[in-house]
């Protein structure tokens, strides 16, 4: 019965551990589980924080983004109209010079016409000299 009694003591000594052993495990699982929650807990902050940052970015690169577009479109619209400016007064040089030229031609035909109209004119009365010196040299008496 001894054996019997020292047994059970056994037994109920290694019950005793085991219920500790199980109890120890139970709260370090409990403890873990806890852990894992506030890590959890803290990533999804985390992420959260992250998301919230990175829209942010996005909003403001956004904003950038079309301001920047903005910017081209009227420096794109300036050079337009400073090219449309700067043909408009290359039109209007062509324009000016065309007729300077159409003046000068004027003016250079119109010269040629007097000065070939004058020439006609000295010619004709060079003929006219001519004709009159011929008539006196015919008058002469020939000499013999």
């Amino acid at each position: 019965m001894t054996r019997d009694k020292d047994e059970l003591a056994k037994a109920q000594a290694e019950l005793r551990d085991l219920t500790r052993t199980v109890l120890a495990l139970r709260q370090e699982l409990e403890s873990a589980h806890a852990d894992v929650g506030d890590q959890l807990r803290k990533s999804a902050v985390a992420a959260n924080a992250e998301i919230a940052q990175l829209k942010t970015t996005v909003a403001v690169l956004r904003e950038e983004l079309e301001k920047a577009r903005g910017e081209r479109e009227t420096a794109v619209q300036q050079a337009i109209a400073a090219s449309h400016n700067d043909i408009q007064q290359l039109k209007a040089t062509v324009v000016s010079l065309r007729d300077a030229l159409e003046l000068a031609r004027f003016e250079k035909d119109s010269s040629i016409e007097k000065a070939m109209s004058g020439a006609n004119a000295e010619i004709a009365q060079l003929h006219g000299t001519i004709c009159e010196l011929r008539g006196q040299l015919e008058a002469l008496p020939p000499k013999t």
